[in-house]
């Protein structure tokens, strides 16, 4: 082999290596997916107890490898209306305000568009992005012309985002490049249940420094009453929205919200500009739907606005101060805001611009972010140092100690008196001696049980207690109830009553419960008064209504009811419901099909005289059938008809025969 044979192969070879170790992109996924860093994975967390005391310790002692500095964001927010014809127009008034000379130039521009262009049904299904590059070279004309009577830098477009008529561009100086790293942008649909991107937002996050920054434009549900769908399209875009390795926007330590948030103000259109011309502004505020959601907990939680002092952004007449006049007449609305999350910012200002060209009128707000920079060389040592230290800690009581300790038994201690520490992959209490664990716990007194309210976890923090008394159980507020065992059925007995009156029933004051025919006990009647002779009875009550009958076109033509053969049970039965008036077990209306209900048909004595003397007949229980299907009629009379037991596909329910009462 030649020199330059050798020289190509160890070339080759280097870059092998460097691709398997380094460039794979494909193993990346792999630990990414792995470690649950993808979009729609939960993450996977690793602990180690030497290294969880050594982060708790490095966050104790950050200040001393850590140094902090103070940059400038100013923020912009403006609905174009679908406006494209306008980029001439001085944009100097909303992107270059008078700032306060002390703060100095803004290190990050943040500018938000919505409706850059027309919202059309053939614009709202893709993204045309000609107009919106338009707009970035007005924006970045407009800044940098600015700067070129001043000795302040250049600045250089670092990303864009957008989502059909939803845009997102950042500028950054250009010496804040250096400590800028790991950019992203990320988009989410809201319209029509996330297919159409007329709704929706863009999102655009970045590393300054140590400290992580996400700057989001939103355009909500539009709609005076839909604010409901605005906070649905918030937690959509917020729990939706992820960029590499399943970050979200609340992974962030600064977040900023910029858009057409479309909240209106809950008053008349009148009373709105009442206030208006009065200069109340207040009163409007506190009829903000924005205002009242964020208070109600219902969107944005955790995030901030700065109290506005500028008139409702919506809706204008194109070109002049005046609101809406057309035929809609909408109300006038802030829905237009900036909205703010984050312990290290401070917003500074929170204003309005007079542009005329659009129904809404821009936004900006500038604030002051406090950056973390971290000395890796310094927070290095520190850490090895704390590493090494609590080796040797493990180590010393490891040789001193009677039982062997491991380096994964570290950091975890009992919890309570008594208890074992954590268990690990070395050691598991519950397994000592090879013996699985029994539960020793006895009652500390004969009358007491455990607590059925106490939570199955017994590391919750609760105020109930382990044991109650046996005869007591506790309600969920602390307050006890006696339990109260059901009491004992009296045995069921037999009524035999004389013969009753004709077409007479029970007295008006006496009350019957109906037999279960489905326990295996009968329950006794409940007789408010006893029956009374029809000797003595004085008071002629009105008869009661006539059994209901089948109807005639649900009957089947030619047949005869069967009468089950009379037995010592239905004799029992009969005992049981002799002078007692059967309609008022029937209901008010017999069912139309059979359902299998047993219907208690007792004879009924007529008014003659010879009559009174004629025994009851006897009680009968009739069993019907489901039908599982319906012919199509009988040939003969031309009526449809159901099927009854005997028919082909019936299913028959065994007839239910009357108990034999105790």
């Amino acid at each position: 082999m030649s020199l330059a044979g050798a020289i190509a192969d160890a070339r080759k070879s280097a870059t092998r290596i460097y691709i398997n170790n380094f460039a794979d992109k494909a193993r990346q996924n792999t630990v990414d997916m792995l470690l649950g860093r993808l979009v729609e994975q939960h993450p996977v967390y690793l602990y180690d107890p030497i290294n969880d005391f050594v982060d708790s310790e490095l966050q104790e002692r950050a200040h001393e490898f850590t140094t902090a500095e103070t940059i400038h964001i100013y923020a912009g927010t403006f609905n174009l209306n679908g406006k494209g014809a306008t980029v001439q127009e001085d944009l100097s008034t909303w992107l270059c305000p008078p700032l306060n000379s002390q703060k100095g130039q803004p290190d990050i521009v943040a500018v938000g568009f919505q409706e850059i262009v027309e919202l059309s049904p053939q614009q709202i299904m893709s993204t045309d992005p000609s107009r919106r590059q338009v707009w970035e070279q007005a924006v970045m004309l407009t800044i940098n012309n600015k700067m070129e009577d001043s000795t302040q830098e250049e600045y250089v477009l670092l990303r864009t985002g957008q989502l059909v008529g939803a845009a997102l561009i950042v500028f950054v100086k250009s010496s804040a490049l250096k400590k800028i790293k790991n950019v992203e942008g990320s988009v989410k649909k809201t319209g029509m249940s996330g297919m159409a991107g007329n709704k929706g937002a863009v999102a655009i996050r970045m590393e300054y420094a140590n400290t992580r920054i996400c700057l989001v434009t939103a355009h909500l549900a539009a709609g005076f009453a839909n604010y409901e769908e605005r906070n649905r399209d918030y937690r959509t875009i917020s729990h939706g929205l992820r960029f590499q390795r399943n970050r979200s926007i609340d992974d962030h330590d600064t977040v900023i919200w910029l858009g057409d948030f479309n909240y209106r103000i809950g008053l008349s259109d009148d009373k709105v500009r009442r206030l208006i011309q009065a200069g109340d502004l207040g009163t409007l505020y506190q009829n903000d739907q924005l205002n009242l959601q964020m208070i109600a907990g219902h969107v944005f939680p955790f995030y901030s606005e700065s109290p506005i002092g500028f008139r409702p952004t919506y809706k204008y007449n194109n070109g002049t101060d005046e609101y809406d006049t057309s035929e809609k007449a909408r109300i006038p609305a802030w829905c237009d805001r900036i909205l703010r999350k984050g312990n290290n910012l401070k917003q500074i200002e929170y204003a309005m611009a007079p542009l005329r060209f659009s129904d809404h009128r821009p936004v900006y707000a500038t604030f002051e972010c406090t950056i973390q920079s971290i000395d890796k060389q310094r927070k290095n040592e520190l850490s090895r140092s704390l590493y090494e230290r609590r080796k040797q800690d493990i180590t010393h009581a490891t040789a001193n100690g009677n039982e062997k300790m491991h380096e994964d038994h570290a950091g975890y201690l009992s919890i309570a008196a008594g208890l074992p520490p954590a268990s690990s992959d070395r050691r598991k209490w519950w397994l000592d001696h090879s013996l699985p664990a029994r539960s020793q716990t006895q009652p500390p007194q004969s009358n007491v049980i455990l607590n059925p309210l106490r939570p199955a976890n017994p590391f919750t923090a609760t105020t109930e207690p382990d044991w109650i008394s046996a005869g007591r159980s506790r309600k969920p507020g602390g307050s006890e109830r006696r339990i109260r065992t059901p009491p004992k059925l009296p045995a069921p007995r037999t009524i035999r009553n004389s013969p009753r009156p004709p077409d007479h029933g029970l007295e008006a004051s006496s009350t019957i419960s109906a037999p279960n025919l489905f326990n295996e006990e009968l329950a006794p009647p409940t007789l408010a008064s006893p029956l009374r002779s029809p000797t003595t009875s004085s008071v002629r009550r009105k008869p009661a209504p006539p059994v209901p009958r089948k109807p005639s076109l649900l009957s089947n033509p030619g047949r005869e009811p069967k009468i089950h053969p009379r037995s010592d049970d239905s004799q029992h039965a009969e005992d049981f419901m002799t002078g007692i008036d059967c309609d008022a077990f029937v209901p008010a209306l017999s069912p139309r099909n059979g359902s299998g209900t047993a219907i208690c048909q007792a004879g009924r004595s007529t008014s003659t005289a010879a009559n009174n003397d004629r025994p009851p007949p006897p009680l009968s229980f009739k069993s019907r059938t489901l039908p599982t299907s319906r012919r199509g009629g009988d040939k003969d009379s031309g009526r449809e008809t159901l099927l009854d037991r005997d028919d082909e596909g019936a299913e028959t329910i065994p007839s239910l025969q009357p108990l034999r009462p105790h």
